[in-house]
């Protein structure tokens, strides 16, 4: 007796006739939907963006909003942010700034490092 067999045990043969075909097309085609997601980028002229914002971190992608356009009228970019803030609070995803005119927030599962990556200097 082999150390195999003594680990899995004996195996048996089975015949050729008792396997199945499948068709695994559809089930692809079923993850690759799922499984998709998107980096969209946003420019935020006002809160009509809001909506469009998080039915897209709803269907699991990632928002980078432009805010630049709106900067300059602090109170609605107080409230764009803060409803931006509750979003990504509501789903479990996170928000950073990239910069003064980017924002990004993300879906479910998905944080974002603040470390920054260096390289390794020779």
């Amino acid at each position: 007796m082999g150390i195999f067999e003594k680990l899995l045990g004996k195996s048996e043969k089975v015949p050729v006739e008792e396997y199945e075909e499948l068709d695994l097309s559809e089930y692809e085609a079923e993850i690759e939907k799922e499984g998709t997601t998107y980096i969209r980028v946003v420019e935020v002229t006002g809160i009509n963006e809001i909506p469009e914002i998080r039915r897209q971190i709803y269907e699991g992608n990632i928002v980078i909003a432009d805010v630049g356009y709106i900067k300059h009228d602090k109170l609605q970019l107080e409230r764009i942010l803060k409803d931006l803030r509750l979003l990504a609070e509501d789903v479990n995803g996170d928000i950073a700034g990239l910069s003064d005119d980017y924002i990004i927030v993300t879906p479910t599962g998905i944080k974002v490092d603040r470390n920054k990556i260096k390289g390794v200097r020779s």
